[in-house]
Parts: structure tokens; C-alpha cells; sequence
């Protein structure tokens, strides 16, 4: 794992570690695509470590088993598949719990310590969450619990509360740039359009540049500056929209909002912190409650393409009140 934005992250976890002031249970959270899942991996690699080192050595009979995934002494808790359906699932269940609950309470077998990680885990659902929390409240001795989430507000505040909180936070613009931009060829342009696809995340921009995605999110942003300036109608970008896929779609016109929204902050001179503005007259104050009313219609047509709504027509739409921003 090469993610320099992760290191601060790892000494802290090493210096807790070595004073033993790390708790049972850590809750892993930040934005997606900082490398949260391997991070925890590596932590839990750490942990169950026979050398006992700061970084796990690589080479011990624990750290062999890790890699091969036939540790006994560690467990992932992930979607799985559903016997049923054979689909994959989209919530944690409670069986996984009770079984990983078990499996905790068995003698080590291996290691000092034993260590599970669970990804993602705001999925779990209701009774997951209630089995999970009874073990929180009375942890076995020698286990540690790494939960790893993109969205912990979604998580019971019972347990975040017994959660010790290690927050990874996305670096900086000029270091992600420089990051990507080590041992490729990606041009400058397309890297800083890849980070505005993806709300700054270094892997999913990575990710997006190595599959050539990045040039159907040109394709977005072009359509939407020339709908702006009046350069073209809603008909034809329509057409230069239909073959994308809705979901990545939507994602864009939302990020789209969210940066003109901050736009009209910093013209207005209010912090964008969602608060209402305060008495203040001008072009910036008087158009963020629509945009950030259109960026919450691009939210949640998004996570409606599920349903039967007519999805050209919701399209047609938001695309029209673009256009209307600036023209008010």
C-alpha cells in the first residue's frame, strides 16, 4: 500500500498501539476511494503480526496466512451472496454477526491477538447492528474490531460512541495530482478533470484515467458550460447524453452543482457551510438555494434509477433549470 495521504493516519495508529491506548473497536471513516478497506487491512495485518513490530514484517507465519486468507485468527465481514437468489447482497445480516461473535470467543490459534474487519459497515442492517453492539458493550479479550465506513453518520450512535474514531481525510489537490501523475503518462488536464469527477478522490481518479472514463466526464462538463453560455439546447445535449451511464450521469450534474454552489459562496462572501445566508443582497446569494436545490434533484434521480420513473424526462428537466441559473 503506497498512499502517502494514509501515513499520518498509520503513525497515529502505531503510536496508540505501542502506548496501548488503542481501543477494542476503531471505526475506520472517510470518503470513498482513499484506500480505507486497505488500510484496515493493513492495520489488522499489524496486529496480528508475530514479530510484533510497528509495521507487520511480511514474511511469518501470520502474515503468510493473512495473505492466503486462511488466518485463522482473522475474519472480513463483507456483502456476501444470498443462497437464495444468488445475488449478491446489499446489508450485512445477522447471521454474519453471530458467526463472526463466535468465532471471536474461540482460543487464539495463531496470533497474539485475534482481529476482523468489517467493510462496509453502515450496511449492516437493524439486527446486525443490535448483535454487534452487545459485543461492543463486553468485548472478548484480545480482539479488535475495525469497522470501515464511508458514511458513518449512518451508523447507530451507540456504536459509534464505543468506537475509537480514526478519520482519513482526502489530500490535498497538488498532492493527489502528483501522485497519479508518477509513472504515467496521464496529461495534466485529463488528471485535474479525472479529481473533479470524483470529488478528489486519488483511486477512483486513478481508476477513472486507466479506463478512459475521464473523457465521458469532459463530455458533462463541456455540455453543461456550453448549456450555461447558451451554445446549445437541451434536445442535443440529451442526445450527447444518452449513451453514458445514468448513474455516473447524475453523479457528475450533482458535483456540477456542488462546485458552482461554492462559486456563489465565494462571490457572495458567505462560508459554504449549508447555513442561511445572512442579509445579504447579490447574484450569489440569490441563486445557491436553487442550485442547491437542483444539486439534491440530481441526488435523488440518481437513486431513483431503480424505478419506473421516466428518466429522459427527469433528465430533460434538470438539464432546463441549468439552464435557467444564469438567465434568472
Amino acid at each position: 500500500m503506497n498512499y502517502p495521504w494514509l501515513e499520518e493516519a498509520q503513525q497515529q495508529f502505531a503510536e496508540r498501539r505501542a502506548n496501548a491506548r488503542l481501543a477494542h473497536a476503531c471505526l475506520i471513516a472517510g470518503p470513498r476511494g482513499l484506500g480505507k478497506v486497505e488500510f484496515a487491512l493493513q492495520l489488522a495485518a499489524d496486529l496480528l503480526c508475530l514479530q510484533q513490530a510497528p509495521v507487520a514484517c511480511g514474511a511469518c507465519r501470520s502474515c503468510r496466512l493473512l495473505v492466503s486468507g486462511a488466518h485463522p485468527d482473522f475474519k472480513l465481514i463483507t456483502f456476501e451472496v444470498n443462497s437464495k437468489t444468488d445475488k449478491l447482497r446489499t446489508v450485512l445480516v445477522v447471521d454474519q454477526i453471530r458467526e463472526l461473535i463466535a468465532g471471536l470467543q474461540l482460543t487464539r490459534g495463531l496470533s497474539p491477538r485475534k482481529v476482523a474487519v468489517i467493510f462496509p459497515a453502515e450496511a449492516m442492517n437493524p439486527n446486525a447492528s443490535n448483535a454487534l453492539l452487545k459485543m461492543l458493550e463486553e468485548p472478548p479479550v484480545d480482539t479488535f474490531l475495525l469497522l470501515v465506513s464511508h458514511d458513518p453518520a449512518r451508523l447507530p450512535a451507540t456504536i459509534r460512541s464505543r468506537c475509537q474514531a480514526v478519520h482519513l481525510r482526502l489530500p490535498d489537490e497538488q498532492a493527489a495530482r502528483e501522485w497519479i501523475a508518477a509513472g504515467h503518462g496521464y496529461a495534466a488536464e485529463s488528471i485535474a478533470l479525472a479529481l473533479q469527477a470524483t470529488a478528489g478522490s486519488p483511486l477512483e481518479a486513478r481508476e477513472m484515467l486507466a479506463t478512459g472514463q475521464v473523457d465521458q466526464y469532459r463530455t458533462v462538463a463541456v455540455l453543461l458550460a456550453r448549456l450555461a453560455m447558451s451554445e446549445t439546447n437541451v434536445g442535443e445535449a440529451l442526445a450527447a447524453l444518452a449513451n453514458l451511464d445514468p448513474h455516473d450521469t447524475w453523479k457528475w450534474l450533482s458535483l456540477a452543482a456542488a462546485a458552482k454552489l461554492r462559486a456563489c459562496f465565494e462571490l457572495s462572501g458567505e462560508p459554504a457551510s449549508g447555513k442561511k445566508p445572512q442579509a445579504r443582497t447579490g447574484p450569489g446569494v440569490s441563486n445557491s438555494a436553487r442550485i442547491a436545490a437542483l444539486q439534491n434533484l440530481a441526488d435523488r434521480n440518481r437513486y431513483s434509477l431503480s424505478t419506473s420513473l421516466h428518466k429522459d424526462l427527469l433528465l430533460r428537466d434538470w438539464l432546463i433549470q441549468w439552464c435557467r441559473l444564469d438567465h434568472a
